[in-house]
């Protein structure tokens, strides 16, 4: 075989890169939402979200165009950021429309799966990392980020 072939053929199999902004940070960012940003500062990095949420604790503000949600603390604070984009992904390639197998490829096995009759969700709360995964899909339909615990 070429040495030109071996190389398509392995860039094929290869997961693209996430694009420096749209990349999860377990347990610190998801592209340009850095974990304890103010609803402000994240507005003005994301513009304004859809409907009319107020930011007062356990309020979720949402961009579905973005495929983002932030979760705010009691203090106004982004304590969490759930993703539903595929366009966002972690260092490894994970993200939205990875399998199970590949969740746990990247992050090892976790002893905090948690599992009901339509979801399984793979958490790793050391990392400040979950994805959830609908049994009917068996694949990553949601990420979410938090503080790491």
């Amino acid at each position: 075989m070429s040495t030109a072939l071996a190389v398509l053929l392995a860039a094929g199999t290869a997961r693209a890169a996430p694009r420096p902004g749209n990349l999860i940070l377990p347990g610190r960012a998801v592209g340009p939402v850095v974990l304890g940003m103010t609803a402000q500062q994240v507005v003005r990095q994301l513009g304004s979200p859809a409907g009319a949420a107020r930011a007062q604790a356990g309020a979720k503000l949402s961009w579905p165009g973005r495929g983002l949600t932030v979760r705010l603390d009691q203090d106004g604070r982004v304590d969490a950021v759930f993703v539903d984009s595929p366009e966002y992904r972690t260092a490894e390639g994970v993200g939205v429309g990875s399998t199970r197998e590949e969740v746990l490829a990247a992050f090892g096995p976790t002893s905090h799966a948690q599992e009901d009759r339509t979801v399984l969700i793979l958490a790793y709360p050391a990392l400040g990392i979950s994805f959830a995964i609908p049994k009917d899909r068996q694949r990553v339909e949601l990420v979410m980020v938090y503080r790491p615990r």
